[in-house]
């Protein structure tokens, strides 16, 4: 999902970001870049720590099952956590018509 989903969808906002900024700084306009800034290195964060997962996951040679879910629950499940705060980050700044999945805001208060 988030290499699928979230983050296209934060590169096509990151896209009109920037081409709002380019056609307003030829007018002469400074616009605050923040928001810009912030998706691109959520977008990167998000993108670095799925692919400390996938190789992760790719270790083998586990003892015993027990063994397997404690590296899981140990390093896994922390890795996962760093791809879910750049996600959450990112729901928080994408446009609401790009985002594709339901938003937090929107699954507590249903319309």
């Amino acid at each position: 999902m988030a290499k699928t989903i979230i983050y296209p969808a934060a590169i096509d906002y990151l896209s009109i970001l920037g081409k709002t900024t380019e056609s307003v700084l030829a007018m002469g306009i400074t616009l605050y870049t923040a928001t810009a800034s912030s998706v691109a290195e959520n977008a990167n964060a998000m993108l670095m720590a799925v692919a400390t997962v996938v190789e992760r996951l790719a270790r083998d040679g586990f003892s015993s099952t027990e063994e397997h879910m404690q590296f899981c629950a140990t390093e896994i499940c922390g890795l996962m956590e760093a791809v879910r705060g750049a996600a959450d980050a990112l729901e928080a700044d994408v446009s609401d018509e790009l985002w594709p999945l339901p938003k937090y805001q929107e699954m507590l208060f249903i319309k």
